[in-house]
This record gives structure tokens, sequence and C-alpha cells, in this order.
């Protein structure tokens, strides 16, 4: 599966992200936040590419496997017991799209703004910031340069 092949199966990656992340307490399904995030994840990297398309490829055989048509007739409860299948099965690439739906659901400017928050950086709006004493370098300078000068 190809990052051509992720895009091409957007219907089904969205609903595996509205069923990772579904609606509730006035929050959007994640699919609608998260997808775009996902893809240019994957479009990003070639190692998150391969491990989102090892993920969507296991939820399709399970899908197959189940005699069921598509992802899209399940049922919730049904779609969440496939996925945990899935996850047991395939933990690095489920986890790797369980990461990116997250960040980008929470990352997104609308989830940001539900949870009552300022989009943004945290400084330079004021907000203090505890100060930290300096790590000891003395070993990393006595060592001298570690480079060949050009």
């Amino acid at each position: 599966m190809t990052l051509g092949r992720l895009a091409a199966q957007r219907d089904l990656l969205a609903l595996v992200l509205d069923t990772l992340v579904p609606a509730g307490e006035a929050f959007p399904e994640s699919g609608a936040l998260a997808l775009d995030h996902v893809l240019a994840m994957a479009a990003a990297s070639s190692e998150i590419e391969s491990l989102l398309s090892r993920a969507l490829e296991a939820i399709e055989s399970a899908v197959r496997a189940g005699n069921i048509r598509a992802f899209s007739e399940l049922g919730a409860a049904q779609r969440e017991d496939l996925l945990r299948r899935v996850e047991r099965s395939l933990p690095e690439p489920f986890e790797a799209l369980v990461r990116h739906t997250y960040d980008g659901f929470y990352s997104h400017p609308a989830t940001i703004t539900r949870l009552g928050l300022e989009p943004g950086p945290v400084q330079p709006r004021g907000h203090r910031i505890e100060p930290a004493a300096p790590p000891d370098l003395a070993r990393v300078v006595a060592r001298g340069p570690i480079y060949r000068r050009a």
C-alpha cells in the first residue's frame, strides 16, 4: 500500500480515526480533524507511511476474515473489537496509527479551542517558567572537540 493508496483509502482511514477518538461532549470526531495530519505524516516519512499502511492492511484483512464487506458496515462496538484484535496482532503499526491520530486531533485548533486553550506557543504570553540550574558541562568541555577541523 503506497501513500496514493492511503489517500485512496481516505474514507476507511477517517472511519478508523473516528473509532479511535469518537465524537463526544461537543468534540467533533477525530477523522474530520486528524485525517489531514495523519496523511501529511505519511507523506513526510516512508517509515510512518509503511507503519500506517500495515495497520490499514491488517484492518482490511480482519474485515475480510470476518466475512464482512466493509468496515463501515460494523457498529461502533464491533469496530472497536476489530481494532483491538488488530492492535494485539500488530502492536507497532497500530501504535503509530494511534499516536498520529492523537497528535492530529489534539493539535488541531478546533480541539484546542474546545479545551479552552489558546492556540499557539506557550511563550511569549507571559507564562512563568521555573528557573532551573544549568547542567554541569565540565566533562563535555574537558573532552575537547570531537570533530576534525576543516
